[in-house]
């Protein structure tokens, strides 16, 4: 009996050895591109999500370069405001290997005193108009001010692999606070891999961010490199190249955030690049 356990620790502890979570980033946006944004003012009372710099005040609560913003006190007016305001993000088509699927955003609030501003966080499929959105996150915020910006975390439901989804982020349910700031957000996902058959052994990729020539520091052959921008969309498609010095061209590419994916076969790595 003693000998049996043995074995089955043993054979438990190899499957763990051999089973990785390989992380993909799907999407994300640190907000300074607001052209496929949606706001909708949906108590219409001309008071909605603002795009705007930050600057000392977002950087004083915790963020950096622009963010979005929703009030819920006027202050031309010096009057209260009850907002019901949704902020859509861009849609993009999420990967059907897709298992365990996260959304992650900053948020914080303006003011030490008047800081109670509630949030909510919804999913949906783009081409499935007669559902409503998944509710995945709520929250009340209970602090304000300086240094009080957080990162919070929400899970979304393994049924929307393989779709086009979007997210819609919802100020209301409070009054005459102040402000609600939100940004850097990203949507990842893993997918369970075993790692001798799946997993590239890619030591980095050099320099990032990049100007015009990238280098692939590994010793496996790379068939096929892929490039996706922020949205989802894959921009460019490598299969011509030597594949001995592992130098790629993205002269060609404009000046942002991207995905580059390297493939062999069955294995796939990806890495965030920012090309300048």
């Amino acid at each position: 009996m003693i000998l049996m356990k043995k074995i089955t620790l043993a054979f438990l502890f190899l499957l763990a050895t051999l089973t990785t979570e390989a992380q993909t980033i799907a999407w994300s946006s640190d907000s300074e591109d607001s052209s496929e944004w949606v706001p909708i003012d949906f108590d219409g009372d001309s008071f909605t999500w603002e795009n705007f710099a930050g600057g000392t005040t977002g950087e004083n609560i915790g963020f950096t370069g622009a963010l979005f913003s929703s009030a819920s006190f006027d202050a031309s007016s010096n009057s209260a405001l009850t907002p019901d305001n949704y902020l859509l993000t861009p849609v993009f088509l999420l990967d059907a290997s897709a298992s365990t699927i996260t959304f992650k955003m900053k948020v914080g609030s303006t003011s030490t005193l008047f800081f109670a501003e509630n949030f909510a966080v919804y999913v949906y499929d783009e081409n499935d108009p007669l559902t409503d959105p998944a509710l995945i996150y709520e929250e009340l915020l209970t602090s304000g001010g300086p240094d009080t910006a957080k990162d919070i975390i929400a899970s979304v439901p393994a049924s929307f692999a393989g779709k086009t989804i979007g997210f819609s982020i919802r100020h209301y349910n409070c009054t005459n606070q102040d402000r609600l700031l939100i940004d850097d957000f990203e949507v990842s996902y893993t997918t369970t891999l075993a790692t001798e058959e799946n997993q590239l052994a890619i030591l980095g990729v050099y320099p990032n961010p990049v100007k015009d020539v990238i280098n692939i520091k590994t010793n496996e052959t790379v068939n096929t490199i892929t490039i996706t921008n922020q949205l989802g969309q894959q921009v460019m498609t490598i299969d011509s190249f030597n594949k001995t010095n592992k130098r790629f061209d993205l002269s060609s590419l404009k000046k942002g955030l991207y995905f580059l994916s390297v493939h062999l076969e069955n294995k796939r790595q990806s890495f965030k690049i920012i090309k300048e």
